[in-house]
């Protein structure tokens, strides 16, 4: 069972700390937005952070709801990436209420692991309208020997992006790196073989794809 006032407490301190130019996730935004339409009504943001992606989405949704537990965070967000059309909330997505068919994409990034997986996908599946999209970009468990040769291969690409986007060798300080490492204790990730039981289960037809950055994203159109 996840201890959410310890996540919350990890990224509040997370919130405090210098963002590198160049990640593990925001390099893949700009692939998450060509799977997002032009001019959909409400988009929902689960662990929106300091609300980069929020924005991006705020320029094809009429209406973005970003929600993050840390209160810093959503502090962070309201002054880093402000939108007319973006609604910053502070919270625990398992405690709000959204209506049955309401929302055109669901899309979480690095997020899924600290959520219960099969709410996850039965909230997409009762809260998308029809034609509506879940995007999770998340990190995933090695264990089987593709698993092992695409992350081992992304070792010396990883340094050379951290040199020309961040200008260091690993995109964290040290500071940062005890913080991270910190909280990466506490943190459980799934196999890709785990992950694609329970959408066989629950949304059969969603594709997944190892991403090159110890990642995996899944894509289902309802």
């Amino acid at each position: 069972m996840e201890d959410y006032n310890a996540v919350k407490n990890d990224f509040n301190e997370i919130a405090e700390l210098d963002d590198p130019k160049w990640n593990h996730n925001n390099c893949y935004y700009n692939q998450i937005m060509k799977l997002i339409p032009d001019n959909i009504e409400v988009s929902l943001e689960i662990g929106c952070g300091k609300g980069e992606l929020s924005f991006m989405l705020s320029r094809k949704s009429k209406r973005v709801i970003a929600v993050d537990l840390a209160d810093k965070m959503i502090e962070k967000a309201k002054v880093l990436h402000p939108n007319e059309n973006i609604e910053y909330i502070c919270g625990n997505i398992l405690d709000m209420e959204y209506k049955s068919n309401s929302l055109d994409v669901i899309v979480t990034v690095a997020t899924a692991h600290h959520l219960p997986y099969e709410w996850l996908l039965n909230f997409a599946k009762d809260k998308l309208k029809k034609g509506g999209k879940l995007i999770i970009l998340d990190l995933v468990k090695a264990k089987s020997i593709a698993d092992y040769i695409i992350w081992s291969s992304a070792f010396f690409p990883n340094i050379i992006m951290n040199l020309i986007k961040n200008g260091r060798l690993k995109k964290d300080d040290k500071h940062a790196r005890e913080i991270w490492e910190r909280h990466g204790k506490h943190d459980a990730y799934m196999t890709i073989d785990e992950i694609r039981a329970l959408i066989n289960k629950h949304i059969p037809t969603a594709k997944v794809k190892r991403k090159f950055f110890w990642r995996y994203l899944l894509v289902w159109q309802k």
